[in-house]
């Protein structure tokens, strides 16, 4: 089993440094003039301030949740400290996929503003394509080296049971991106709601110009929620995943074959990626979309064909490689139809943003009702397709992967094996799918300083289309990593079920079958425990929600009131003679996005714990299926609102018409789907992937203390 996770690390090396190329290329083009220099420097310096005061402050919280998974777990289970050291791997691997992207994006925005001005669409696109790339294929080496790498550790240092300390290196991932997500979600959406209403409602200028005191804020908003969130969101998706396809196969007792299909696949889509990132087309081109779908998806394609190469060189027979290979081509193949559903309704091009922008010569309020309508209808199409995806490869796995041992459960686990299969490959397309996010917030930026620089109209007029089809491929991936989530709940509650059982027999010292079908039993749903659990996974979801939109709109109010305070007693500040006071804002949307962020967090922690630890395991798996059901609708409901009514409001622009009423109301329409797209739905996808996460990690707590408490296996209200 060596020799392909030692491929997965040395290509998880050479796609770092492959990144560290495409850095080191893009950092060498044109940063423009002095003036486009200076804004650049801006934003990077505020995003550079923020992460470091967010990760300090995160830092205290995980030394906490290390000690206690050392207590709690490691201790008791004998695994030599390494559940805590996966753990904290983790999150240092989240932390840092987020600096990364950041860094190279935030240093982009004026390289791809000068290339716009020198050398048109093309060269525009191609240098913010780049500067993408270095986040898309870092996350997915820096992911593929660690799972590679700490699946040779574990196994060489305990034999057996080095599952859960490698599930652990995904909630440590899961946890910090979930702060990630909602900190910098409420910085970008409130920097970016304040400037908006301020200075494109009230005061009549245009986005991004410079007497804006906010305008600063909100670009520094674009990379830290934008990239360093989305950045850590996925690659903590790719942890998750995959380690729990590693954790099942192994949970199984499965041929050593199907744990090295797990990691050669991840390995073979990242190859795939490497050759994706350079068939992007941009000479003579007029419609970047096209061009960008087309590079994701031959990407998609050539990894699909190496999927089924790779699998008939695990000496499997030809069946079994061949049904192997197709779960996860199903995966892999969900991404496109994510893309294309997504860009139908977020897209100007399509008709559900064009009834938006028509409402707009009603009233602001018809704009909201009409895109949330918009939302509502876009996750029906995503969740058939992720329904369709499960189906099948639940179906090709039940017949095909070779489960004994487990009685009348054998085949049922056989299929939720072949969806596990599915969500590693739609996992492992990361590199390309996020190359495509990352995009986005550059080429935003870019315009940006195109306006602050105040260069001429034909440049941006060449950023704003860029900027439209980047608010397109962000809506996409949020799509993309709520599917991924949905994709993998499955498995996660099947790896939860596992744990479960197998620390009761551990301490019970029963037969692992017998404790099985004893559970299952309490699992039913007639179980009032399970059932309280569910409301409970529902609430925690609705909370989330609330208080990361009220975050964003107390956020905003205040920079609201710094932003008219600056206007009121600086009049010369509109008339060009007055210099505003950017660092102010800055500071007001750092300092209340830290204050914010810990209660939702810590809430997807204590909830989780308690409800296992008071009202029993079945409760708590109860909740966690709750929190799917509700979580997910709900998230792709958000994500897609909020970019439809963003590209509504661009549709009214790019037909000339700024600063008319029809213009003010899309205009409101965009500020309420600005903590819809980019602050609570995000948030969702983390906040499910932590409830998992950290269900498999303390799952041996859990169970010690309802024997304790007498209340295992049926939970704390008698069946």
């Amino acid at each position: 089993m060596a020799g392909y996770a030692l491929f997965g690390v040395v290509v998880g090396i050479l796609g770092v440094l492959y990144a560290v190329y495409l850095a080191r290329w893009v950092l060498r083009q044109d940063p423009g003039n002095e003036k486009m220099r200076f804004i650049s420097q801006a934003i990077a310096t505020g995003a550079k301030a923020y992460l470091f005061r967010q990760y300090k402050t995160l830092s205290i919280l995980l030394v906490v949740l290390a000690a206690l998974i050392f207590i709690a777990i490691d201790m008791p289970r004998g695994t030599l400290g390494l559940t805590t050291l996966g753990f904290v791997v983790g999150a240092l691997g989240s932390m840092i996929a987020g600096y990364l992207g950041m860094y190279v994006t935030t240093r982009s925005a004026s390289r791809v503003a000068q290339a716009a001005a020198a050398g048109g669409m093309g060269k525009a696109l191609l240098v913010s394509w780049r500067a993408g790339a270095v986040m898309g294929l870092s996350l997915a080496s820096v992911a593929l080296l660690l799972i590679s790498g700490f699946y040779l550790v574990f196994s060489a240092a305990l034999g057996k049971g080095w599952e859960v300390p490698l599930v652990a290196l995904g909630f440590g991932a899961s946890l910090v991106t979930l702060f990630m997500r909602v900190g910098g979600g409420i910085y970008t959406k409130a920097a970016d709601l304040g400037a908006d209403l301020v200075g494109k409602v009230e005061a009549g200028i245009p986005e991004d110009d410079p007497r804006n005191p906010g305008v600063i804020a909100d670009n520094v908003g674009d990379n830290v929620g934008d990239v360093a969130g989305m950045a850590a969101d996925v690659y903590e998706s790719y942890i998750v995943t995959v380690t729990a396809a590693l954790f099942l196969a192994a949970i199984l007792k499965l041929p050593a074959q199907y744990i090295e299909a797990v990691i050669l696949f991840a390995t073979l889509a990242l190859v795939a990626a490497f050759v994706g990132v350079n068939l992007l087309k941009t000479s003579g081109v007029k419609h970047p979309l096209s061009s960008i779908n087309m590079a994701v998806y031959a990407t998609i394609g050539l990894s699909v064909i190496l999927f089924f190469i790779g699998a008939f060189l695990l000496n499997l027979g030809t069946a079994t490689a061949l049904a192997l290979a197709a779960t996860a081509s199903l995966g892999a193949v969900l991404a496109p139809f994510i893309v294309k559903i997504t860009d139908y309704f977020t897209s100007y091009s399509y008709g559900p943003v064009k009834r938006i922008a028509e409402q707009a010569k009603i009233s602001p309020a018809t704009v909201i009702i009409t895109g949330y309508g918009v939302g509502l209808m876009s996750a029906i199409p995503v969740i058939a397709v992720i329904a369709a995806v499960l189906g099948v490869s639940y179906m090709i796995g039940y017949y095909t992967v070779p489960v004994q041992g487990f009685g009348e459960l054998s085949k049922y686990l056989a299929g939720i094996f072949g969806t596990a299969m599915a969500s590693v490959g739609l996992l492992v397309v990361a590199g390309i799918i996020i190359t495509a996010d990352s995009y986005g917030p550059v080429s935003d930026n870019a315009g940006g300083v195109v306006e602050m620089a105040g260069l001429p109209d034909e440049v941006r007029e060449i950023t704003d289309v860029l900027d439209s089809v980047g608010n397109t491929t962000k809506a996409t991936t949020k799509g993309y990593a709520i599917a991924s989530a949905a994709l993998a709940a499955l498995v996660l509650f099947v790896a939860l079920i596992f744990e479960i059982v197998g620390s009761a027999s551990q301490i019970t010292k029963q037969n692992l079958v017998q404790v099985m079908s004893q559970s299952l039993t309490g699992l039913s749903v007639i179980n009032a425990n399970v059932l309280i659990g569910a409301l409970i996974g529902v609430a925690l979801v609705y909370f989330f929600t609330s208080r990361t939109l009220e975050a964003v709109g107390r956020t905003a109010m205040e920079i609201v009131e710094e932003i008219r305070r600056q206007f009121r007693e600086k009049p010369g500040i509109l008339e060009w003679k007055e210099q505003p006071d950017y660092a102010r804002v800055v500071d007001i949307a750092t300092r209340r996005a830290l204050g914010e962020f810990l209660i939702p967090g810590l809430a997807a922690i204590i909830v989780p714990l308690l409800t296992g630890l008071l009202l029993g395991w079945n409760a708590l798996a109860g909740l966690i299926m709750g929190a799917i059901v509700a979580g997910v609708p709900r998230a792709l409901l958000m994500a897609n609102a909020g970019g439809a009514w963003d590209n509504a409001k661009k549709y009214i622009e790019i037909q000339g018409l700024k600063k008319t009423d029809m213009h003010k109301a899309a205009v409101i329409g965009d500020t309420v789907g600005d903590p819809f797209k980019d602050t609570s739905g995000p948030s969702l996808n983390p906040l499910i992937k932590v409830l998992n996460t950290l269900s498999v990690v303390f799952a041996y707590a859990i169970v010690f203390t309802n024997i304790a408490l007498g209340i295992f296996p049926f939970g704390l209200l008698p069946l």
